[in-house]
């Protein structure tokens, strides 16, 4: 009975709890931002509290924790971005007039550039003792055009 209620809200991208993850945070994935969001209470109101920022790499994992404690926790509903985009827009509504006090974390994928290093291979040696020039990858300073001497 209450499985169809449950999808419905997956759907929807509304969902009132304590702590709202979206995603998988991998091993060598990098936290990127560890946000404390709050809003105070106003007289018989809901309290409604945005969030929006953008990142430099997809988003692979987010999460939203509930600070407070009481009840059932607030309302995260995903306005915009999310899994696999570089934004993020999240609308956090309170219950039962209390404040907004959330933490939220996002993760990225570690997408680093890794430089490979082999050792030289006896191939690559000519016979007279010096490299080929496909094999060389960096420039050195010629000594006889130096024009300070």
């Amino acid at each position: 009975m209450h499985m169809p209620i449950i999808f419905l809200l997956i759907l929807v991208n509304v969902i009132v709890c304590r702590d709202f993850y979206v995603g998988m945070f991998k091993h060598n994935d990098i936290l990127v931002a560890q946000d404390r969001l709050y809003k105070e209470s106003e007289y018989h109101s809901r309290v409604i509290a945005k969030y929006g920022r953008m990142f430099k790499c997809p988003i692979t994992y987010f999460r939203v924790v509930d600070r407070l404690g009481i009840g059932r926790g607030p309302t995260v509903e995903i306005l915009r971005g999310g899994l696999r985009k570089k934004f993020l827009v999240l609308r956090i509504l309170s219950i039962y007039n209390y404040p907004v006090s959330v933490n939220i974390y996002v993760g990225c994928e570690n997408k680093m550039a890794r430089e490979l290093t082999t050792p030289l291979k006896p191939d690559t040696i000519t016979d007279r003792g010096s490299f080929n020039k496909s094999d060389v990858t960096a420039t050195t300073k010629d000594a006889s055009k130096d024009d300070s001497t």
